[in-house]
């Protein structure tokens, strides 16, 4: 689940802020894995010819799949009002994503900008998209 620091905490009970310490402690790992790749790579630490580049590649799936796992785990620990809230977002966020991936084929189709630069930043606003409308379905509640 996609947490918000500072999200209606002045509502939350012992269990809620038990279960907001716990989606920390879920995407804390993902996070740090990421950053330590991130670090690597602009760093140049890391050759990337020949196979080291496939393992590289498929190195930075591990804090996706750390990630993916942290919102799983949230999701099951959330009530259904916050599932609910939580699938809404979601959706807006993977139709962001769908409509900035098919605008990044067509600009490369036609040769302008570069490809991989324009799908990562179709991922970067599909994530703010979730998070903006949890925070502001959260906060008509």
């Amino acid at each position: 689940m996609l947490y918000i620091p500072g999200m209606n905490e002045k509502r939350k009970g012992t269990v809620e802020r038990a279960q907001a310490r716990q989606a920390w402690r879920d995407w804390l790992p993902g996070v740090a894995v990421m950053a330590a790749l991130a670090v690597v790579q602009e760093a140049g630490l890391f050759g990337s010819d020949g196979s080291a580049r496939v393992a590289w590649s498929l190195a930075n799936a591990i804090p996706a799949l750390l990630l993916g796992w942290a919102v799983w785990r949230g999701l099951r620990r959330a009530d259904e009002y916050q599932r609910v809230l939580q699938l809404e977002a979601m959706a807006l966020g993977f139709g962001c994503l769908l409509f900035g991936v098919f605008v990044a084929g067509l600009l490369d189709a036609s040769s302008v900008g570069d490809l991989r630069r324009s799908v990562q930043i179709s991922l970067a606003a599909s994530v703010l998209v979730w998070a903006a409308a949890l925070e502001l379905r959260g906060r008509a509640r």
